[in-house]
């Protein structure tokens, strides 16, 4: 007599949709269906199609190589087989590759650099002339969703200089003045 055993996942929402596209089914779906049945790209559904078939706990099985999503040829079904000896685990999703994770990196810092010169903008505007310490202690201390390096602040402080946001003080380079 085979018993089933229920076990508790902790997935994302996309691979939970994915679970339940075949749910009590025997029916085989290509990748392509999968990702219209879902309505989501290609690039996600072979991460959320990847983690679910090709991980450490494999509740899917997919045609060809165990490894690979071939969006082309790929089908996949429940893994009606499934054991684990956990009772509760998690499926994780694979990280962006490398090319999305870099854009993401460039678009935060890009961000991140508008922030900087936004809250240098904000002081200097409130304080009119500040040294160097003073702006960037004030800067770090004022910025709050991330910390930003003090090397990366000083070089916001060259471009605001360029851009004509701030001048050196004559008599002393480490004092800044705000131009209006």
């Amino acid at each position: 007599m085979l018993r089933t055993r229920s076990y508790d996942l902790l997935v994302s929402t996309f691979q939970a949709i994915a679970l339940l596209l075949f749910h009590n089914s025997h029916v085989s779906l290509a990748f392509r269906d999968v990702c219209e049945r879902m309505r989501i790209d290609s690039a996600t559904g072979r991460r959320v199609l990847h983690s679910l078939a090709c991980g450490k706990h494999r509740v899917l099985l997919k045609t060809g190589h165990r490894k690979v999503i071939d969006p082309a040829l790929d089908q996949f079904k429940p893994n009606k087989l499934f054991t684990s000896k956990l009772k509760r685990f998690s499926i994780t999703m694979p990280v962006l590759d490398a090319e999305r994770r870099r854009d993401l990196e460039s678009d935060v810092q890009h961000q991140r650099n508008f922030s900087i010169d936004a809250t240098l903008v904000r002081i200097m505007k409130a304080r009119k002339r500040l040294s160097h310490q003073e702006l960037v202690g004030e800067a770090i201390h004022q910025i709050q969703h991330f910390t930003p390096d003090s090397k990366l602040v000083r070089q916001r402080i060259e471009g605001l200089i360029e851009r004509e946001y701030l001048q050196r003080a004559e008599g002393d380079p480490k004092l800044y003045i705000y131009l209006p």
